[in-house]
């Protein structure tokens, strides 16, 4: 019996050292994963932090042009409102003319006989 005693205990010694080879083996897989993506982690920060500078332009270029169009939006404005102005002058200027073509045609004794 102490044969087969051995023996077992042979087979749950190996299967003790079989289990820790399987768990070092899992432990080490797992940290080079972690390790992997902590450098495509540390790879990406720095590609953002590159391109930080360009994004930080770009986005001073908008404010730059975002007060371009509000000055010009301001300018446009102010033309519409000189344009309605000129085209109310121009509307009253027409009505007096229009008002003196009337007047003359009733002063006018050609103008009675024509419209009889």
């Amino acid at each position: 019996m102490s044969d087969i005693a051995s023996l077992w205990w042979l087979w749950i010694v190996l299967a003790v050292v079989v289990l820790a080879a399987l768990i070092a083996w899992a432990l080490i897989a797992r940290r080079k994963r972690l390790e992997t993506a902590r450098k495509e982690a540390a790879a990406l920060r720095t590609r953002a932090q590159q391109s930080e500078g360009v994004a930080a332009g770009a986005e001073e270029r908008a404010a730059q042009l975002q007060a371009q169009a509000r000055e010009a939006q301001q300018k446009a404005d102010e033309l519409y409102a000189q344009a309605e102005e000129a085209t109310r002058q121009a509307r009253e200027q027409r009505d007096r003319v229009t008002g003196t073509f009337v007047d003359a045609d009733e002063v006018d004794p050609d103008a009675k006989k024509k419209r009889r």
